[in-house]
Protein backbone atom coordinates (compact mmCIF):
# COMPACT_ATOMS: atom_id res chain seq x y z
CA UNK A 1 0.00 0.00 0.00
CA UNK A 2 0.91 3.39 -0.65
CA UNK A 3 1.54 5.84 2.05
CA UNK A 4 -0.45 8.97 1.58
CA UNK A 5 0.70 11.95 3.42
CA UNK A 6 -2.12 14.26 4.18
CA UNK A 7 0.13 16.94 5.45
CA UNK A 8 0.58 19.49 2.84
CA UNK A 9 4.03 20.84 2.74
CA UNK A 10 3.30 23.48 0.24
CA UNK A 11 0.39 25.73 0.77
CA UNK A 12 -1.36 27.29 -2.16
CA UNK A 13 -1.82 30.59 -0.29
CA UNK A 14 1.84 31.06 0.48
CA UNK A 15 2.42 33.49 -2.36
CA UNK A 16 -0.44 35.74 -1.17
CA UNK A 17 1.01 35.81 2.34
CA UNK A 18 4.41 36.79 1.05
CA UNK A 19 2.90 39.71 -0.82
CA UNK A 20 1.09 40.92 2.32
CA UNK A 21 4.20 40.76 4.46
CA UNK A 22 6.03 43.26 2.30
CA UNK A 23 6.91 46.49 4.14
CA UNK A 24 5.19 49.87 3.75
CA UNK A 25 6.29 51.62 0.59
CA UNK A 26 9.14 54.08 0.99
CA UNK A 27 7.05 56.97 -0.42
CA UNK A 28 4.53 56.63 2.39
CA UNK A 29 7.29 56.69 5.00
CA UNK A 30 8.80 59.81 3.49
CA UNK A 31 5.45 61.61 3.27
CA UNK A 32 4.75 60.70 6.90
CA UNK A 33 8.17 62.00 7.98
CA UNK A 34 7.60 65.21 6.02
CA UNK A 35 4.20 65.75 7.65
CA UNK A 36 5.70 65.22 11.11
CA UNK A 37 8.58 67.62 10.31
CA UNK A 38 6.14 70.31 9.09
CA UNK A 39 3.96 69.84 12.18
CA UNK A 40 6.93 70.25 14.50
CA UNK A 41 8.06 73.34 12.57
CA UNK A 42 4.58 74.89 12.81
CA UNK A 43 4.50 74.27 16.55
CA UNK A 44 8.01 75.59 17.24
CA UNK A 45 8.04 78.64 14.91
CA UNK A 46 5.87 80.94 17.10
CA UNK A 47 7.97 80.19 20.18
CA UNK A 48 11.18 80.93 18.32
CA UNK A 49 9.71 84.17 16.91
CA UNK A 50 8.59 85.29 20.38
CA UNK A 51 12.06 84.69 21.76
CA UNK A 52 13.59 86.72 18.92
CA UNK A 53 11.21 89.59 19.67
CA UNK A 54 11.96 89.39 23.40
CA UNK A 55 15.66 89.61 22.60
CA UNK A 56 15.09 92.71 20.45
CA UNK A 57 12.95 94.31 23.18
CA UNK A 58 15.66 93.66 25.77
CA UNK A 59 18.26 95.22 23.46
CA UNK A 60 16.09 98.30 22.94
CA UNK A 61 15.46 98.58 26.67
CA UNK A 62 19.20 98.45 27.29
CA UNK A 63 19.76 101.19 24.68
CA UNK A 64 17.07 103.41 26.24
CA UNK A 65 18.63 103.20 29.68
CA UNK A 66 21.81 104.69 28.25
CA UNK A 67 23.01 107.96 29.78
CA UNK A 68 22.70 109.90 26.54
CA UNK A 69 18.89 109.76 26.90
CA UNK A 70 18.84 111.32 30.41
CA UNK A 71 18.17 114.76 28.97
CA UNK A 72 15.20 113.44 26.99
CA UNK A 73 13.76 111.87 30.14
CA UNK A 74 14.20 115.16 32.02
CA UNK A 75 12.43 117.12 29.27
CA UNK A 76 9.64 114.55 29.22
CA UNK A 77 9.17 114.94 32.98
CA UNK A 78 9.04 118.74 32.62
CA UNK A 79 6.50 118.41 29.83
CA UNK A 80 4.32 116.18 32.03
CA UNK A 81 4.54 118.77 34.82
CA UNK A 82 3.57 121.63 32.50
CA UNK A 83 0.71 119.59 31.05
CA UNK A 84 -0.62 119.05 34.57
CA UNK A 85 -0.47 122.79 35.31
CA UNK A 86 -2.24 123.63 32.05
CA UNK A 87 -4.95 121.08 32.83
CA UNK A 88 -5.58 122.62 36.26
CA UNK A 89 -5.81 126.12 34.72
CA UNK A 90 -8.16 124.80 32.06
CA UNK A 91 -10.36 123.38 34.81
CA UNK A 92 -10.45 126.81 36.50
CA UNK A 93 -11.41 128.53 33.22
CA UNK A 94 -14.17 125.98 32.61
CA UNK A 95 -15.48 126.55 36.15
CA UNK A 96 -15.62 130.31 35.50
CA UNK A 97 -17.39 129.75 32.19
CA UNK A 98 -20.01 127.55 33.83
CA UNK A 99 -20.84 130.37 36.23
CA UNK A 100 -21.28 133.05 33.56
CA UNK A 101 -23.30 133.02 30.39
CA UNK A 102 -21.43 134.50 27.41
CA UNK A 103 -22.42 138.09 26.58
CA UNK A 104 -22.96 137.19 22.91
CA UNK A 105 -25.52 134.59 23.94
CA UNK A 106 -27.35 137.15 26.10
CA UNK A 107 -27.41 139.76 23.31
CA UNK A 108 -28.64 137.23 20.76
CA UNK A 109 -31.36 135.98 23.10
CA UNK A 110 -32.55 139.50 23.98
CA UNK A 111 -32.62 140.52 20.32
CA UNK A 112 -34.42 137.41 19.08
CA UNK A 113 -37.18 137.76 21.67
CA UNK A 114 -38.16 141.24 20.40
CA UNK A 115 -41.71 141.45 19.01
CA UNK A 116 -42.45 143.85 16.17
CA UNK A 117 -43.08 147.38 17.41
CA UNK A 118 -40.48 147.05 20.19
CA UNK A 119 -37.00 148.59 20.10
CA UNK A 120 -34.06 148.42 22.48
CA UNK A 121 -32.16 151.44 23.78
CA UNK A 122 -29.58 149.61 25.90
CA UNK A 123 -28.66 146.22 27.30
CA UNK A 124 -26.41 146.11 30.38
CA UNK A 125 -24.93 142.76 31.39
CA UNK A 126 -22.68 142.25 34.41
CA UNK A 127 -22.37 138.47 34.45
CA UNK A 128 -25.18 137.87 36.95
CA UNK A 129 -27.98 140.14 35.79
CA UNK A 130 -29.26 141.89 32.68
CA UNK A 131 -30.91 145.30 32.50
CA UNK A 132 -32.83 145.96 29.30
CA UNK A 133 -34.13 149.42 28.41
CA UNK A 134 -36.32 149.96 25.39
CA UNK A 135 -39.33 151.59 23.76
CA UNK A 136 -42.53 149.83 22.69
CA UNK A 137 -45.42 151.19 20.65
CA UNK A 138 -47.86 150.11 23.38
CA UNK A 139 -47.85 148.58 26.84
CA UNK A 140 -49.18 145.33 25.35
CA UNK A 141 -46.08 144.99 23.17
CA UNK A 142 -43.84 145.68 26.19
CA UNK A 143 -45.65 142.99 28.19
CA UNK A 144 -45.42 140.62 25.21
CA UNK A 145 -41.65 141.17 25.14
CA UNK A 146 -41.46 140.48 28.86
CA UNK A 147 -43.44 137.24 28.33
CA UNK A 148 -41.08 136.20 25.52
CA UNK A 149 -38.09 136.66 27.79
CA UNK A 150 -39.87 134.87 30.64
CA UNK A 151 -40.30 131.74 28.51
CA UNK A 152 -36.57 131.43 27.96
CA UNK A 153 -34.60 129.04 30.14
CA UNK A 154 -31.65 131.40 30.47
CA UNK A 155 -33.36 133.86 32.81
CA UNK A 156 -34.45 133.25 36.36
CA UNK A 157 -38.01 134.58 36.11
CA UNK A 158 -38.55 134.70 39.85
CA UNK A 159 -36.42 137.84 40.21
CA UNK A 160 -37.36 140.52 37.74
CA UNK A 161 -38.58 144.09 37.89
CA UNK A 162 -40.48 146.13 35.36
CA UNK A 163 -40.95 149.85 35.15
CA UNK A 164 -43.08 151.36 32.40
CA UNK A 165 -43.21 155.05 31.61
CA UNK A 166 -45.63 156.27 28.98
CA UNK A 167 -44.50 159.32 27.07
CA UNK A 168 -47.02 160.63 24.55
CA UNK A 169 -47.62 157.54 22.37
CA UNK A 170 -44.63 155.29 23.11
CA UNK A 171 -43.99 153.23 26.23
CA UNK A 172 -40.50 153.20 27.73
CA UNK A 173 -39.67 150.10 29.76
CA UNK A 174 -36.84 148.79 31.89
CA UNK A 175 -36.49 145.10 32.64
CA UNK A 176 -34.08 143.60 35.19
CA UNK A 177 -33.43 139.86 35.06
CA UNK A 178 -31.08 137.71 37.05
CA UNK A 179 -29.48 134.85 35.18
CA UNK A 180 -29.48 131.19 36.05
CA UNK A 181 -26.04 129.76 36.70
CA UNK A 182 -25.19 127.98 33.43
CA UNK A 183 -23.08 128.25 30.31
CA UNK A 184 -19.62 127.21 29.17
CA UNK A 185 -18.34 123.72 28.56
CA UNK A 186 -17.95 121.40 31.54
Amino acid sequence: MKDINFLVEETPFEEGLKKEKKSIPMAKVMVMALVIAIGIAVLLTPGIYVRILEGRAAALEKKLSDEKYNEVRAVKAQLASITGKVSSKKAIINAIETQNVPASQILLTVQNALPSGCFLNSVNYNGKSVTIKGIAESSFIAVDYMANLGRLKIFDTVNYSLSIEESQSDVEFTLNYTLKSQGGAN
